[in-house]
């Protein structure tokens, strides 16, 4: 799994202190090798890059919470492992889903496919692009974080190279995409359920 770098109390509480910290950087500079290399031991079928993302957002979410105590709970790095086991496993079954939904996909006939699973496609993709426009002129976004989730998640852009253009940390960029997911994902729910 590599060295595993000596926990730093002063850089936790920078970080836990907020999200926008350009301290983020040196967090993940420091911590991402010894991710990558538990993945890779434990996980190897699993996208690595993913699960730390998903990792990193986590930590953005619970280190305001976390309390660093080696004696009671335990050392930083068992916790930090924790979360990425956790998205480890979470990834797995999702792909272990996706390849079962195509497998069935694939044994199914042309035939056994209807037009109302067409019409079914056709109104998710209307949905899904009313809420994109609807979102993206969202007024109480801020302008800045529209376009870097328009760069990212949109047209798939790298989120390093995004965050570097607009001038934020990359886990500033994974925030401000998962928070418009999920305003998007709600948006979708309320349009599909009329």
């Amino acid at each position: 799994m590599g060295n595993i770098p000596a926990t730093s109390i002063t850089l936790l509480k920078e970080i836990s202190s907020s999200a926008d910290s350009v301290r983020w950087t040196e967090f993940y500079q420091r911590y991402e090798e010894t991710m990558r290399g538990f993945l890779h031991e434990r996980f190897p079928s699993v996208e690595a890059d993913d699960v730390i993302q998903d990792t990193m957002l986590a930590l953005m979410k619970t280190l305001p919470e976390y309390r660093y105590s080696p004696d009671s709970k335990g050392h930083f790095r068992n916790y930090l492992i924790g979360i990425v086991k956790n998205k480890a496993l979470h990834a797995l079954e999702k792909s272990q889903r996706i390849a079962a939904t195509q497998a069935e996909l694939a044994t199914s006939t042309p035939a056994d496919r209807s037009m109302e699973d067409d019409e079914e496609a056709r109104w998710r993709t209307a949905v899904m692009e009313a809420a994109v426009e609807q979102l993206m002129s969202d007024a109480s976004i801020p302008v800045r974080n529209r376009e870097i989730f328009r760069c990212v998640a949109l047209e798939h852009e790298a989120p390093a190279k995004v965050a570097e253009r607009f001038g934020v940390s990359r886990g500033n960029v994974d925030v401000i995409k998962s928070r418009i997911i999920d305003r998007l994902s709600s948006l979708v729910r309320r349009m599909s359920s009329v």
